[in-house]
């Protein structure tokens, strides 16, 4: 691929991507202004981070860095290779979501275990949860199609199908008459279907329709789940953060889960836009490269993936950090968001924003570990980080008694030590002329 190509496909990538953004600060906009930062407020945000780490693992993140690899190394039987997936897939979320439903109130302990001691607000977590994790059988599903488009690289459905879902969202927000927890999770479902119909549409005009199959190949779907356990860790581990940070941030006094929330909203902004894009821009053209054994090409599509997702990572701190309290007062000082809202969603987002350069870039180098199929380094990687975060979580609320900062801290200072590894990892690949 050229590298004409590469920046057009990521311009096209982030152009949507920004639209979503923007649709999503909208929704994020009229939910904060009607609701503030009170325990309905908190119950969304924190029960729905529960769906969306599912869905990091099994969905979005996991299978376009798994699945594209393996659809472009495959031969033969495309078609029968990619029915044994869905088959699968289908299958595992649905038997999971159906547990889930039935037994809502086990994660909801998990996941929010400070919503116990209040039994109001424990039940109607557990309700809400209800409502909404079989948004992860459909989005994973619009995430296996949507890795299908990348294979052929075709990125824009995948970077505009967001916008459903904000969209959606927006206008039950706008119509219903109370935004109450039932009416936010039947949003979040219709927009799920819409995501789904929406690429069955552009998938079947690429030639493929999922179908299920009764015949499975162990050899196939080797190269396959050979990437994509350790894919789980990788693609969810940022996400699996923020969720122990806002499980954390059940302890901590009320409006924390919110203060967190939209500061991890503002954070995904520029990882959308840049690092997501160009990591999956990249990816079939890395792998490419190193099935045609072209290291020269792949030396310069690594260097320009590094470089940019780092720089504009470093842009995007640097604006953050300057001016967080201006970009919060602007977004969302209005209705039930006080001035003190404000002043404590600041604080979190310049603690998250020291990490942005390192976030963007690690997501680029996830897909040149992908494309040289070094899952393990993946999986490790992702444990570290999770362990370091865990541990600094609890060290900065209790024994520091630094709040809801302390919990953007600890998950900044995981992603910069595993960054420094990936580096340090990345620059003996290159040594010892593994890529």
């Amino acid at each position: 691929m050229k590298l004409s190509n590469f920046w057009k496909s990521s311009f096209g990538f982030t152009a949507l991507t920004f639209v979503s953004r923007v649709f999503g600060y909208i929704r994020d906009l009229m939910f904060s202004s009607i609701l503030g930062a009170n325990v309905v407020h908190d119950i969304f945000v924190v029960i729905f981070k529960i769906p969306n780490v599912f869905r990091s693992f099994f969905g979005e993140g996991a299978l376009a860095q798994s699945l594209t690899p393996s659809i472009i190394e495959a031969k033969e039987n495309l078609h029968a290779f990619l029915n044994q997936i869905f088959t699968v897939l289908f299958s595992v979320l649905a038997a999971f979501v159906l547990f889930v439903m039935l037994f809502p109130s086990i994660f909801v302990s998990i996941f929010a275990p400070g919503f116990i001691s209040d039994e109001a607000k424990f039940l109607a977590a557990s309700q809400f949860l209800g409502y909404v994790f079989p948004y992860i059988l459909l989005i994973s599903l619009v995430a296996f199609l949507g890795a299908v488009q990348n294979s052929r690289k075709k990125f824009q459905v995948v970077a505009a199908t967001p916008i459903l879902f904000n969209l959606t969202l927006i206008g039950f927000a706008c119509f219903a008459e109370d935004l109450t927890l039932k009416v936010i999770g039947a949003s979040v479902l219709l927009a799920g279907i819409l995501q789904l119909l929406l690429n069955l549409f552009v998938t079947n005009k690429l030639g493929y329709f999922p179908s299920f199959t009764k015949q499975f190949e162990n050899k196939t779907l080797n190269s396959f789940f050979a990437r994509f356990f350790p894919a789980i860790l990788a693609a969810g581990v940022y996400q699996l953060n923020v969720l122990v940070d806002t499980i954390f941030a059940s302890f901590l006094i009320s409006g924390s889960p919110t203060w967190l929330y939209l500061s991890d909203r503002l954070i995904q902004f520029p990882m959308g836009l840049f690092g997501v894009a160009i990591a999956l821009v990249a990816l079939p053209d890395l792998t490419e490269q190193l099935v045609n054994k072209n290291k020269k090409e792949f030396t310069k599509v690594f260097y320009k993936g590094f470089l940019s997702t780092f720089l504009l990572g470093l842009l995007s701190a640097i604006f953050y950090v300057l001016l967080s309290y201006q970009v919060i007062q602007l977004l969302f000082f209005r209705g039930e968001f006080t001035n003190y809202d404000v002043e404590m969603t600041s604080s979190s987002l310049i603690a998250y924003s020291y990490a942005l350069p390192f976030l963007l870039s690690y997501k680029f180098f996830n897909s040149v570990f992908f494309a040289a199929s070094k899952t393990k380094i993946v999986l490790m990687l992702g444990t570290i980080s999770l362990i370091m975060n865990l541990v600094l979580n609890y060290l900065f609320i209790f024994s520091y008694d630094w709040g809801h900062v302390g919990l953007a801290l600890a998950t900044t200072f995981a992603a910069i030590t595993v960054w420094l590894l990936a580096v340090i990892l990345i620059i003996k690949m290159f040594s010892k002329k593994v890529i």
